[in-house]
């Protein structure tokens, strides 16, 4: 197996361990007297530990090695929902979603990866697969919640919470014993790159030096904007299917794992696709848009379940296809032995999105009703939609190179 395919598998091993917990969770709350507000804040703790923990552990992968802090990463989330499984009160499922949210910093270790190992032109196909990976196992995660929850009824939680300890450490092996070690190729590929300016900066940890300049900055502040409003509805979805539908977490797990599959398609075969043939900006534009498509269709007919069914995956789908795209920007405008860095810097904005995102959601639903959250969602779609126009007229597209004529 590839480095490539080993590190996207190690990836989808342990988002499917994540997903299987995400359409549970909300019932736990439940279960302990909570409501959407306390689930909002379960899901922004994650998100709080992993914006504090994500650029430390890409600064951690360009100084140790990427296999190194990749297992790290991995054990350390395995653990979190051993502690998760054993949780008997809300203390002690905070306490574990918060050590899962530290651990959280293995997607940038493998996009940093990720990045070592494909060119500039190259890479926004390279993270489109990361994506392709989060897809597939935001698919097969809920799915797996749903039939357990089918069957295991009041353990529901705990069976779940031990299956993905195991599918973590699982990925953790793999990664042991499937991955080269890196830390040769780690130094010899940043022997020659390294200044003394560039050693400096990321030693002494100074991070907003990759935010000099308004186009760095703004592009950073995307993160913040694309993740909050896909946390947001994320997060918010169990609850607002509850409410609205009546739906339990099987019901909820099928409609996150038809999301999933939706999400993977279109890391698969559009994206990358998009970006070549409209740009990165274009097409984080397209998707922007048709999140707010998504949203207007709940709305409005959140009755009808088509409508539904349609809405949930446009939505996801929409706001994930941000993620490939910005990392790609973010790798390219970027010095090759500061990737670790740079990208784990756009995880941790993505972090705090995600700890805005839930957070303001639970808050808006419990004083407004379930239709608040996606009101919100589509405000934080439509500042993405501003920048990326304001990117359009600062950087227009080059004209695509003419065609040689054939001699014969």
């Amino acid at each position: 197996m590839s480095p490539a395919f080993v590190l996207l598998l190690c990836l989808f091993i342990d988002l499917v361990g994540f997903g299987i917990i995400l359409p549970i969770l909300p019932f736990i709350v439940q279960s302990f007297g909570g409501g959407e507000m306390t689930g909002g804040l379960l899901f922004g703790i994650y998100a709080g530990m992993a914006a504090l923990s994500g650029p430390l552990w890409g600064r951690l992968s360009d100084r140790i090695g990427r296999k190194r802090a990749l297992m790290m990463t991995l054990v350390g989330a395995g653990i979190s929902y051993v502690v998760l499984g054993l949780a008997h009160s809300l203390l002690m499922v905070f306490i574990a979603r918060a050590l899962s949210g530290a651990m959280a910093g293995n997607v940038g270790v493998v996009m940093a990866a990720m990045a070592d190992l494909t060119p500039n032109e190259g890479r926004t196909k390279a993270m489109s697969m990361i994506g392709v990976s989060f897809g597939l196992g935001f698919a097969a995660g809920p799915g797996l919640a749903a039939l357990v929850a089918s069957f295991a009824g009041a353990d529901a939680l705990a069976l779940s919470a031990f299956a993905a300890a195991a599918l973590s450490f699982t990925a953790s092996i793999l990664a042991l014993t499937r991955l080269p070690s890196d830390s040769a190729r780690h130094e010899s590929a940043h022997a020659d790159s390294f200044r003394q300016d560039d050693e400096q900066r990321i030693r002494s940890r100074r991070f907003l030096d990759f935010l000099r300049g308004p186009e760095k900055g703004l592009l950073m502040l995307q993160f913040v904007i694309a993740s909050a409003a896909q946390s947001m509805i994320f997060a918010m979805s169990g609850f607002w299917a509850n409410a609205v539908w009546g739906w339990n977490e099987r019901q909820v797990g099928f409609l996150m794992m038809s999301v999933g599959l939706v999400v993977a398609f279109l890391q698969a075969f559009v994206v990358a696709r998009l970006a070549d043939r409209y740009g990165e900006i274009r097409t984080y534009m397209i998707a922007l848009s048709a999140s707010i498509a998504g949203c207007i269709m709940v709305l409005t007919l959140p009755q009808h379940l088509i409508a539904v069914l349609i809405a949930f995956p446009l939505m996801m789908g929409g706001l994930t296809l941000y993620f490939p795209v910005l990392n790609s920007l973010v790798s390219q405008r970027n010095a090759a032995h500061v990737q670790g860095a740079a990208l784990g810097l756009a995880n941790g904005f993505s972090a705090i999105g995600r700890v805005i995102g839930p957070t303001l959601g639970g808050g808006l639903m419990m004083l407004y009703g379930p239709k608040a959250p996606f009101f919100a969602a589509m405000g934080f779609t439509s500042l993405g939609v501003l920048w990326a126009i304001r990117e359009i007229r600062r950087v227009p597209r080059a004209p695509s190179p003419p065609r040689r004529r054939s001699r014969t």
